[in-house]
Order: C-alpha cells, then sequence, then structure tokens
C-alpha cells in the first residue's frame, strides 16, 4: 500500500485517512452539534463507505482530496478537503469541519493552512471556493484571509487564490 499523505503544524496534523478511520467520518457526520452549521447530519453507511474512499482518498479521481484532522496526539477532532478540482480552470470547491467539541483552540486554522499549502504549491490550484451558510464559519474564513465573492441572504461565497495565499503572513 503506498503511503498516505500527511503534513504536521504546530498544533495538529492532517493525513488522508486509512479505510478504517472511516468510523470516525461517519460519527463525525452524526455530530449534531457539529453538523448544525453545515445543513445537519449525514448518514455514512459502511455499504456505501469503499465507493467513496475510491474516490475522494485512495486512488482519488483526481478531482477529489480528503484529510482528517489530528491532534499531535493523534486525537481525530475533524476533516479538511477538496472536491470538485477543475483542471483546465484550476479551481476547486473548500470544506473543512471541526468536531463542536474541539472548536476554539486554533486548529481549524491550522489544518486550513496546511491543506492549501498543499493544494496551491503541490496539487496546481489556481483558486477555492467555499459557500458558507453559518456565521462562525464565515467569521473563520474571512480572518483566515479569504475574500468574499458574493453574498445571499443564506450565504456567503468565499475564495482563496494563490496569489492571495502567498501574500499572507506564514504562508509562504
Amino acid at each position: 500500500m503506498e503511503t498516505q499523505f500527511e503534513r504536521r503544524g504546530n498544533l495538529v496534523y492532517i493525513k488522508q485517512p486509512n479505510f478504517d478511520e472511516l468510523d470516525y467520518v461517519a460519527k463525525l457526520w452524526l455530530d449534531e452539534e457539529t453538523m448544525v452549521d453545515v445543513g445537519g447530519v449525514v448518514a455514512f453507511p459502511a455499504e456505501k463507505r469503499e465507493t467513496w474512499y475510491r474516490r475522494m482518498v485512495n486512488p482519488t479521481d483526481g478531482k477529489n482530496f480528503y484529510c482528517l484532522i489530528y491532534t499531535l496526539d493523534g486525537i481525530p477532532v475533524g476533516e479538511v478537503s477538496f472536491h470538485r478540482f477543475d483542471e483546465e480552470e484550476k479551481k476547486a470547491d473548500f470544506n473543512i469541519k471541526i468536531q463542536s467539541k474541539y472548536r476554539g483552540k486554533g486548529y481549524g486554522k491550522e489544518a486550513i493552512g496546511l491543506i492549501l499549502s498543499y493544494y496551491f504549491y503541490d496539487f496546481g490550484g489556481q483558486v477555492i471556493y467555499d459557500d458558507v451558510i453559518n456565521e462562525k464559519g464565515q467569521r473563520a474564513l474571512k480572518s483566515f484571509g479569504f475574500e468574499i465573492v458574493s453574498k445571499t441572504d443564506n450565504e456567503v461565497l468565499y475564495k482563496m487564490t494563490k496569489e492571495g495565499f502567498a501574500a499572507l503572513p506564514n504562508m509562504k
């Protein structure tokens, strides 16, 4: 089996999960407190996991990239990923979820930096977007340095460009 992707920071590391770690994903997606801000819980039954794993993690379809976020002690605290990469336009959609009981500790901000560094400098992305419906998520992306593209009554569309990311302090 090939070595899974992993990037380390000062508070957390992100890595592609092994198949047996999908139990945590199912638990995360069923956590009401975590999922209330992103539209509600999502069932992740065992029979759907293999197809999902092949598309998102290993070998991947080349358009999606998924990691779990762990404390340096190895405790999973959330997920970070990008989806629907468009090879021609070099753009994708961004996702991050920190399990509710681990929020407010800086894990999300560091995980964003880790995956965006990979996305922009190794994967070849030029721009990434995120539609956010909750105020906490909006504040988090704005404080990280994402720019607002558009607003509706229900959501805000944010983007980060490679140039914008490179200009952020400590993100080179």
